[in-house]
This record gives structure tokens, sequence and C-alpha cells, in this order.
């Protein structure tokens, strides 16, 4: 497993630049109940800060009550995307900070799947650079929505651990930590994380994720999420399923805190359940442009968002759908493979 001396971690090896546009009305800690805000962080490259927004503006909407901080890390950013962020600042009184990564550190950490992005592994360093500034924050994967307020999660007691995260579905689990060789027999998703920013100092955990940079990579499935597994093998605290309700919501009980959009499918590309809208919803109040089609963009290589349209409308009874949507995946994988 890869070492590293002393200096390494250093915050001026990491931090490009840092951009605070601070817009939040503070209250009076001796006359509101709310105190501490709300500290969310994000990793995200600059083409998909759009999607972001949604989220953000989710998150807000849900808490209008407190003070709200984003920390945004990325690998670079327009000014057109950083002056959408300065008018969502600006128009929710909340403050907005973007940290420009520098990725050479990153650069010995794998890439399993081809569309992600090193940026990834920027949630593995987040703790670093908010050590002495707060004392806990909410990581949310950029395609993920809040729908319910966050006063419960933000006080809830880890009881000494260092992160808390959602358990993956069993199937997804036994293979996923079998394929690891996990010594709990556990599997969390990474993509909504409540953390405690001293126990994860503590504990060295950014050291220990960075140590296996290097690593072959036919030893992973994922990215950051199957090093933060392998670092914790069980040993962070697992939150209610409410709180990272991934596939989309498929798994709703009508309590769900975040929705995560896990797999290929993403709101953006097509709506099919009440969460695609809610997600629309939110981006059509964001700075960011509106995006309004509701049906898959007919390209060779989006076939399959067309197989999972056409069973979603059979599930629904719409059998004209279901016909629709099949002749569409047909179609467009025949050309696909024909490269045409």
């Amino acid at each position: 497993m890869k070492t590293f001396n002393k200096d390494f971690f250093n915050l001026e090896n990491f931090i490009i630049k840092k951009e605070c546009f601070l817009c939040r009305k503070k209250k009076d800690k001796a006359t509101d109940p709310y105190q501490d805000p709300y500290h969310i962080c994000y990793n995200v490259n600059d083409p998909y800060i759009h999607i972001m927004g949604a989220s953000m503006i989710s998150v807000l909407e849900n808490n209008p009550e407190r003070e709200i901080v984003f920390h945004i890390f990325t690998d670079g950013y327009s000014n057109n995307n950083k002056e959408k962020i300065i008018m969502l600042a600006e128009r929710y009184h909340c403050d907005c900070i973007l940290y420009h990564l520098n990725m050479k550190p990153f650069e010995d950490f794998h890439i399993k799947v081809a569309r992600f992005s090193r940026i990834t592994y920027g949630r593995i360093y987040m703790p670093k650079v908010l050590l002495g500034e707060v004392h806990r924050f909410i990581y949310i994967d950029a395609d993920a929505i809040c729908i319910r307020p966050l006063d419960i999660l933000w006080s809830l007691n880890l009881e000494g651990k260092a992160m808390g995260a959602v358990l993956e579905a069993p199937d997804a689990v036994a293979y996923r930590a079998g394929y690891l060789k996990l010594k709990s027999g556990r599997y969390f998703n990474d993509g909504i994380m409540l953390v405690d920013v001293d126990e994860w100092e503590k504990q060295n955990i950014t050291e220990k994720c960075f140590a296996y940079q290097l690593e072959p990579k036919d030893r992973f499935l994922g990215q950051s999420q199957d090093i933060l597994n392998l670092v914790f093998d069980g040993k962070n605290y697992f939150l209610p399923a409410q709180y990272n309700v991934y596939g989309g919501g498929y798994r709703d009980q009508d309590d769900s805190v975040f929705i995560h959009w896990t797999g290929r499918r993403k709101p953006w590309q097509m709506v099919l359940t009440k969460f695609d809208q809610k997600w629309r919803e939110y981006n059509a109040i964001s700075p960011w442009d509106t995006i309004t089609n509701i049906l898959p963009v007919k390209k060779p290589e989006n076939y399959h968002d067309f197989q999972q349209w056409g069973r979603y409308q059979k599930e629904q009874g719409n059998f004209y759908g279901y016909l629709k949507g099949i002749f569409w995946y047909a179609w467009l994988r025949t050309r696909y493979k024909l490269g045409i």
C-alpha cells in the first residue's frame, strides 16, 4: 500500500483556490432556537455543476428556517457556473464556498467507471479542509435531492463513529462486501454521509484511504465508495434507510429525506416518477437553465433509456407507451450496434 511523507496532506498541496460568496444572514443565537448552520458538501466537476444546482435548491427549499453553508469541491469551474452560484447565494441568503482542488495528489487513485472522474475522491479529503472550522457536515452526491427537513439527521448522535451512511440493498451488500472481502459483511453507499470532522481526523480516515492508491484496478468494483468501505469495514454508523433512498426513490416508504439517482437513469434524462418530476421542479427554480424534455433524448447510445421508459409505462398500464418505448429501444439499439 502507498505511503506518504508527513507534508503530503498539507492544505497548500490540495487547494489551488478558495472563493467565498458569503450572503448568509446570521441569526441571533440567544433568541433563535436554530443555532449552528448546516454545512453541506459536494464534490463535482464543471459539467455537473448545473445538476448540483437542483440539489442545492432542494436543501434550501426544505430547510427555510436554517442557515446553510455550502462547501463545493471541484476540479475547476467556469465563470458562468460561478456567477450562477453567486446568484443562488444572494437569492437564498446562504454561504457558498468554492474550493478548486489540485487533482495531482489524487492521480494515483483508480478510475473504475469511465464516465466518472477523480473528483469523486474529493470527499475523502473534505474533512481535512474543514477541520477546525466545522464539527460536522452532510455530504451529498450531486444527483441526490433533499425532500424533507434535515434537523433530525443533523442532530443525530453518531456514537463516536467518524461517519454515518446507509447500508446498500441486500443483494449489493452480498456481492460487493464479498468481492472486497470485508470482514463485517456490510457495505454502505457513500452518496449521502454525515461526517464527524474531528473523529474522522482522529481515526486518520483520509490517510487510510489514500493508502489504497496504486492498488490494482481489478481489486475494486467502484471508486471512492469501495475505498471508504475497505477503510471502515462496518465500523461506521449505519443511518436509517430514508436518508439515502437510492435508485431514484423506488424504495420510498413515504418517509424519505434524500432521493438519490444511483443508476444510469437520471431525472434530467427523462421523467418517470414523482421524484423525477420533483427534481425538474427544483431545476426550474434554480439559476441554471431549465430542462424541459420529459422523454429520453433520441440518440443511439440512449437505447437503454427507452427500454426503462417502456417498462415503466407497462407497469403503469399504458400499453401504447410500452410499445412506443420498445420500438425506440429496438431502433436506437440497432443504430448503435451498426454505428449509424
